[in-house]
């Protein structure tokens, strides 16, 4: 994977921003897409501290943000109504459907969804 777009789900990001090695490496030279979703579950963490907000919202500052629109929402719909996951994961997986490009995550949750194409790597 070089210089292609993708979207990094929350699992991903959560294990590069502590320093996982296998996330670094197949985020490199990537155009990063993120749910808004995944922007929100990151800066919210309740213990984050000062430093590491300024490093997440520095990251995500070179990312483009896929905001919640209403092709996203019909999406997300069906897949909580066919798959019973979790709203984040639903619109998460709902971004890369739409945007067409493959989801890159270290959940394995997302492996239910036949039409995601969802890279899930191990930790």
């Amino acid at each position: 994977m070089n210089g292609d777009n993708i979207v990094a789900d929350t699992s991903l990001l959560v294990n590069f921003f502590n320093g996982s090695e296998l996330s670094r490496k197949v985020l490199e030279g990537q155009q990063i897409w993120v749910s808004v979703i995944t922007e929100i579950e990151l800066l919210s963490f309740a213990e984050l501290a000062k430093d590491d907000h300024k490093l997440i919202q520095s990251f995500l500052d070179h990312c483009i943000i896929a905001e919640l629109t209403k092709p996203i929402r019909d999406i997300t719909i069906k897949i909580r109504r066919q798959h019973r996951l979790k709203i984040p994961d639903a619109i998460i997986a709902a971004t890369s459907i739409h945007l067409d490009f493959p989801l890159l995550t270290m959940d394995s949750d997302f492996k239910k969804i036949s039409i995601l194409h969802a890279i899930i790597l191990e930790t």
